[in-house]
């Protein structure tokens, strides 16, 4: 019975949260969705736009309801990533805000996501964790609304607004599995970008059925949003840039006869195709294509095939598309040496590049359909189904591949690890200096490690209990005289070994019990303590 009270005050927990927030987000939100839906409708009957409002409604709070179940099976956020969130949010809320911002490591640059989930977190009066978690679901479930405007603006046609929301919802399971990851800051730029970029789009397509006021207030807002999106993730102001300078070139080539167009056209396609060669020859890159070629491969040939349609009705929209992803493609080559502190850094790594993919591949979908509905127009008696049957695949392939679950891959905290950080809260002094488990990060085309990063939940003590943790190899060979040394040299009091994960070799601490003393043994998970330092 306590459990099922204990379960039951979870949920509605969760829902209070989520309810709250899309709340908050729907005062900035809904203001923008009635000028999306009017500006640019021409004389479109009024219980259209009241419908398609609706029903946009309805499919957000759809989306987050089957993401939510994300959140009911993780019991902490995933990946290293997300101990570096918490801790973060945590100075945040404990008023170091501005210290923060004078820190020039690697672990600062990404705010803006760290600020809203203090708000939010000061709001609800609830559990960091539990604010990062869900966050990241509803996060997950507007990214695609901004693009569903776009199309539908470019394009004038419902369904191909409907089935880019639709591809860029569930088409593929990137940008979903960056919360796998810990990419919070990343992906809640994801959103901001397809806002920037589709509010800018609407900008620009109604200048003359704006009144001087509203042109200015959406100029103002999309000024702001595009600072908001630098300031949530530093790599928006590449993404916007790459994005600027396909458009630039595009308009450039529309000065071309079309024979030029059309040889510059195929140039790119080789070029794209060559980049994706190469990199599918490259170990740690060819990761980069996984979302898209393997569980997502019918839906990526959908779009392809689609892309054919698309350059026959809206070539300037379809040529930027396919030049942003051979820019986005690029950037993973192209080094940054002028940053003081970072080896090997380029414009944009790989698990970046692949989380924003899906983005010019979804408008490429919507503007394909678009292009197919007006070439088969009075053509074929079944055309105006063609809308209706691509959302189907889509949702078909939802049922099959999709995964809406945490994976397996990226699940470093179990029950008995959070139960073991309490008991260290508790029973280890507070001066303690406790060895974890890492691994190295490689992501880079020179395969090179960025650094070690923590391996197991011990990434989670810091944050937790306030104890201090040093990184060590996973792999370490703590039986041997040279491993207790280093331990000594270090002053590392104790050592945690985490129940999933890439963790230390029990096996070889219990070689040694002068060394290492047991202090706590659960199921996976062990504390002990060093004493082989006094002998």
């Amino acid at each position: 019975m306590n459990a099922f009270l204990d379960g039951a005050s979870v949920f509605m927990d969760h829902w209070r949260l989520t309810t709250g927030i899309l709340v908050l987000i729907a005062v900035i939100i809904l203001p923008i969705l009635k000028s999306a839906l009017s500006t640019g409708s021409g004389r479109r009957p009024k219980p259209d736009l009241i419908s398609t409002g609706i029903f946009l409604v309805l499919f957000i709070f759809i989306s987050i309801l089957l993401r939510l179940a994300y959140v009911s099976r993780a019991v902490f956020p995933l990946y290293f990533d997300s101990a570096q969130h918490y801790a973060l949010i945590k100075s945040i809320l404990n008023n170091e805000g501005q210290l923060l911002l004078n820190q020039p490591t690697t672990n600062y640059y990404h705010l803006g996501f760290h600020f809203l989930t203090a708000f939010l977190v000061s709001i609800f009066h609830v559990d960091i964790k539990q604010v990062i978690l869900i966050l990241g679901q509803v996060i997950l479930a507007l990214i695609p609304l901004p693009l569903f405007f776009l199309v539908w603006h470019a394009t004038k046609s419902e369904k191909a607004g409907w089935f880019t929301l639709a591809l860029a919802a569930f088409g593929w399971y990137m940008p979903a599995h960056a919360v796998d990851w810990g990419k919070y800051p990343a992906l809640m730029s994801l959103g901001m970008i397809s806002f920037v970029l589709s509010l800018a789009y609407l900008l620009s397509r109604n200048k003359s059925g704006m009144s001087g006021l509203i042109h200015w207030v959406l100029y103002g807002l999309l000024g702001i949003s595009s600072l908001l999106a630098v300031f949530t993730h530093s790599r928006t102001l590449i993404v916007f840039g790459i994005i600027f300078l396909a458009w630039v070139m595009v308009s450039w080539w529309g000065k071309f006869p079309q024979r030029q167009k059309s040889i510059a056209f195929i140039a790119v396609l080789v070029i794209t195709l060559l980049e994706v060669i190469f990199i599918q020859r490259q170990s740690i890159l060819a990761l980069l294509f996984d979302p898209y070629l393997y569980k997502g491969i019918l839906i990526t040939a959908l779009v392809l095939l689609l892309t054919v349609f698309a350059w026959m009705k809206y070539p300037r929209l379809t040529l930027i598309c396919i030049l942003t992803t051979t820019f986005l493609l690029g950037s993973i080559f192209i080094p940054v040496t002028w940053i003081p502190g970072y080896r090997d850094l380029t414009l944009l790594d790989r698990p970046f590049v692949e989380m924003i993919l899906f983005l010019p591949l979804s408008l490429l979908g919507g503007l394909g359909l678009a292009g197919f509905e007006e070439k088969s127009k009075g053509r074929f008696s079944w055309s105006g189904y063609v809308g209706l049957l691509a959302i189907g695949i889509v949702v078909t392939n939802v049922f099959f591949t999709y995964d809406f679950y945490p994976s397996d891959c990226c699940v470093i905290v179990g029950n008995n690890d959070v139960a073991a950080m309490g008991w260290m809260a508790n029973q280890l002094p507070v001066d303690a200096r406790i060895g974890i488990a890492s691994t190295q990060l490689k992501v880079m085309p020179s395969e090179s490690s960025e650094g070690d990063v923590g391996a197991d939940a011990g990434i989670w003590i810091t944050p937790l209990t306030s104890r201090a943790t040093l990184l060590l190899p996973y792999d370490a060979g703590f039986d041997q005289q040279i491993a207790l040394d280093a331990l000594c040299q270090n002053e590392i009091s104790h050592l945690f070994v985490g129940e999933l994960g890439q963790t230390f070799d029990i096996a070889r601490l219990n070689l040694r019990p002068a060394w290492y003393r047991p202090l706590l043994a659960m199921p996976g998970t062990r504390v002990y303590e060093v004493i082989g330092c006094k002998l």
